[in-house]
């Protein structure tokens, strides 16, 4: 058998693992709409005003409950149907690649003249093609690990919803209340976790204050050391936070455990009526009690810069800006935890919930959401991107990151035009994104490659240096430097500014860096 023999055994081989036919799509699995008007039925069949009393309350109860239901339901089909798309492309994109392969090969042989040489670079052909029939393999099973881990987590929040079910069963069970039935089972009740469900700002913000009150009152009770202390600056900073104008406590999670942090998230404005938001997740160092405050102060200069560039070009100054401290980061660059994932992967479910959450909560169809993450919190993004958020998402912005665990933005189900970097030359963590391969993280989030003979970012990359902005007559920006001040002064930095664009759901107005720069 010939080199080139050889290489076309092996890809037939390869070929056949892909199957034959159209990979089937998600649709199909998709039930959400019919859930959805179950859900809304529900709704219309509330008591009301015009039934009161004790019988009521428990048939208002139970309503919600099946209303809850039927919401997570269609939210969890949503998300089948999405990972089984995914497979689709995957299976798709990898019969394409080995395509080409295959054609590259084909077309490399036919070229090369006969002679004493001609063997020779026959089998330097067919190695290169095994090369690249090894790295599509590769390529795509990883792909597909992440697609059935994503299938795995859906499996046990079907069950989840299965066993929480209080209705319906064997017709002469007792009947007892949720409350009841806790007791019964000697649980306790379950730590607090904000509801958004209602779409009202002004009822979720003023619930979670009065849970935030409660909780000062009984961590005050714990005895003094280091966790009561930092349980009440978590506390404390929140408050700081909500100092600021225009500032709503839309997201509090009391944790289960004392000596864990408070999860927290303020907005700047109305994200359930507002036509563009942006969630921003913070790295290390940047629990609730370090960074809240400060994060949130960013959000309203960025608010600030986004209505200014939308007043510019006449778009919706409908804006909300997110701050975001719902998982532990790092506490510092010195921590083991900040050269392995293990946070990233606690923290981001709770990342895809919250924008899980956001998402079924808002009052605006045409509502776009900007995912920003910085530093160890880009990897948290990229984690939880790929396990579904990006169906959430419309544009991402990953600053100062170390990796995101991503060759390509299709690794985390986002494109060209909507993913993007920033990167100060000068920022320490481009050392550790070099690194990101040996970590498995994916390619440098700085990767250059060449492409038609032009060198480009591998990640399309957003200017963060000093210059100005394509919007005629408009201020010039100053530049961003080191690791911390991408979000900072958003008001007068070309990186606030182009944060601003990419939340506006308008790329084409950013300012775009390429490798030439570095």
């Amino acid at each position: 058998m010939s080199a080139l023999d050889g290489f076309y055994a092996a890809w037939n081989n390869a070929r056949e693992t892909f199957g034959h036919g159209t990979p089937q799509g998600g649709a199909e699995y998709d039930a959400s709409g019919p859930l959805r008007q179950m859900e809304s039925d529900l709704a219309e069949a509330a008591p009301g005003s015009a039934w009161s009393g004790a019988a009521a309350t428990a048939y208002d109860t139970a309503n919600t409950e099946h209303r809850q239901v039927f919401g997570k339901l269609a939210d969890l089909d949503k998300r089948l149907a999405a990972y089984v798309d995914r497979s689709a492309e995957v299976v798709s994109a990898g019969r394409q690649n080995l395509d080409a392969v295959r054609q590259w090969v084909t077309d490399a042989a036919a070229s090369v003249p006969p002679g004493k040489q001609r063997d020779i670079m026959l089998m330097q052909i067919a190695s290169r093609g095994l090369g690249q029939l090894g790295e599509v393999i590769a390529k795509t099973n990883a792909e597909s690990n992440h697609v059935a881990r994503g299938l795995g987590g859906l499996t046990a929040e079907y069950d989840a919803v299965k066993t929480s079910q209080r209705f319906g069963g064997e017709k002469d069970a007792p009947q007892f209340s949720h409350d009841e039935e806790k007791r019964e089972e000697g649980e306790e009740d379950k730590p607090y976790k904000t509801d958004m469900s209602s779409g009202n700002i002004e009822e979720v913000d003023q619930a979670n204050r009065d849970k935030l009150e409660e909780l000062r009152e009984e961590y005050e009770q714990l005895p003094d050391g280091q966790i009561k202390q930092d349980r009440l600056r978590d506390i404390s900073a929140i408050e700081e936070a909500l100092t600021v104008p225009d500032s709503h406590l839309v997201y509090l999670e009391e944790p289960s455990d004392p000596s864990q942090m408070i999860g927290a998230g303020t907005s700047v404005g109305d994200p359930f009526k507002a036509d563009h938001v942006s969630v921003s997740v913070p790295g290390v160092g940047s629990s609730t009690r370090d960074a809240i405050a400060g994060m949130t102060r960013e959000a309203e200069q960025l608010r600030g810069e986004a209505a200014e560039v939308a007043s510019e070009t006449g778009a919706s100054t409908n804006i909300a800006t997110i701050a975001w401290t719902g998982y532990q980061p790092p506490t510092d660059m010195l921590e083991s935890s900040v050269l392995n994932d293990d946070l990233a992967q606690a923290g981001a479910p709770k990342l895809t919930s919250f924008l899980a959450d956001l998402d079924g909560a808002s009052q605006n169809p045409n509502q776009t959401l900007a995912l920003f993450g910085h530093s160890y919190g880009s990897l948290t993004s990229g984690v939880a991107l790929q396990e579904g958020a990006s169906q959430y998402v419309d544009n991402v912005v990953m600053y100062g990151s170390p990796g995101f665990q991503a060759t390509t933005p299709m690794d985390l189900g986002m494109r060209d035009d909507n993913l993007f970097v920033m990167s100060a030359s000068d920022d320490p963590i481009n050392y550790i994104a070099d690194l990101a391969p040996l970590h498995g993280w994916g390619a440098s989030p700085n990767d250059v490659i060449s492409e038609n003979g032009d060198l480009r970012f591998r990640f399309n990359h957003l200017e963060v240096d000093a210059g100005d902005t394509p919007l005629p007559g408009y201020e010039p920006k100053t530049g961003a430097s080191g690791h911390s001040e991408y979000p900072q002064n958003a008001q007068e930095r070309m990186s606030g500014y182009n944060l601003a664009t990419i939340l506006l759901d308008r790329p084409d107005l950013s300012v775009t860096e390429t490798p030439r720069s570095w």
